[in-house]
């Protein structure tokens, strides 16, 4: 279950509000009556009618953004802080317009984030039970964790048995960083990344690594790469131009469970690290 929610402003000199450390609860400053919109985001499912057929063809589906909305009770103590200050504190954290990062704890999976953008903050001002509804639209409807996982291997042979299992312990399918570089020469002059079936997901690129460059891709929607780096100069070389891989063949992902995992080369035995983000649709 979730325990903590932490809430980050975009303005640098956005005050902090630490909650009381006394164990009890009703003390603290800002109370979370509620939040809404944790759940996995319904899909956009698109079908096309059939001409002379009963039913329709699918033609694919999405997720669209999600929408968080925080309720929040002022809880002054009359001292340092009153209905009215409290209020002002939570606007410089939630204004619309203003992005905002929420990160949420709990007690059966990794810390995770989530970036948005605060849409509205509704409050009854004049009540004597005074709220506020902060509505915030977040673009990528996914959370994600804070820390990543990495996983270490050396490549194989083309047809040598596949030793290595990752365990993916998150609900969506997530993009990859993986790195690999010399350890021994000869260098090699194809790098491929197989996960599970090969007719599924075989992604082989002309390359090869030296003492002074590695090779790295990069699998992350919208932030897709592969390139070669020079350690001393730190200069890139594109490799997209070299991606061969077979037709119906994906470019590498984990999905949710244990995923078998292979570097393959052609030549030598290289080091590879294994970088990913656990990635969830809902809490």
């Amino acid at each position: 279950m979730l325990t903590e929610v932490k809430a980050f402003s975009s303005w640098p000199s956005a005050p902090e509000l630490p909650l009381s450390s006394g164990p009890r609860a009703e003390d603290d400053l800002i109370h979370i009556r509620g939040i809404t919109g944790l759940e996995p985001v319904k899909a956009s499912v698109n079908t096309s009618p059939l001409g002379s057929v009963d039913g329709a063809s699918y033609v694919g589906s999405s997720v669209l953004g999600r929408n968080i909305v925080l309720t929040l009770h002022p809880n002054p103590d009359w001292e340092t802080w009153t209905y009215e200050s409290l209020r002002r504190l939570l606007y410089s954290y939630f204004m619309p317009k203003r992005p905002t990062r929420l990160v949420f704890l709990s007690d059966d999976m990794p810390t995770v984030e989530i970036y948005g953008v605060v849409e509205s903050v509704g409050v009854n001002q004049f009540s004597k039970d005074i709220e506020l509804a902060v509505s915030i639209i977040c673009p990528d409807p996914y959370f994600t964790a804070v820390e990543p996982s990495v996983v270490t291997g050396q490549t194989i042979r083309a047809g040598a048995p596949v030793t290595q299992v990752v365990t993916y312990n998150g609900s969506i399918e997530t993009g990859l960083n993986v790195k690999v570089t010399e350890v021994a020469t000869p260098d090699p002059t194809d790098i491929a990344i197989q996960i599970g079936d090969p007719l599924v997901s075989y992604f082989a690129v002309a390359a090869s690594v030296s003492s002074s460059m590695y090779f790295e891709v990069n699998s992350i929607p919208m932030n897709k790469y592969v390139q070669n780096v020079n350690m001393g100069t730190g200069v890139i070389n594109n490799l997209l131009s070299k991606v061969h891989i077979q037709e119906g063949s994906i470019w590498p992902i984990l999905e949710p469970g244990d995923n078998e995992f292979s570097v393959i080369t052609d030549k030598g035995v290289q080091d590879w690290t294994l970088t990913y983000f656990e990635r969830f649709g809902g809490l």
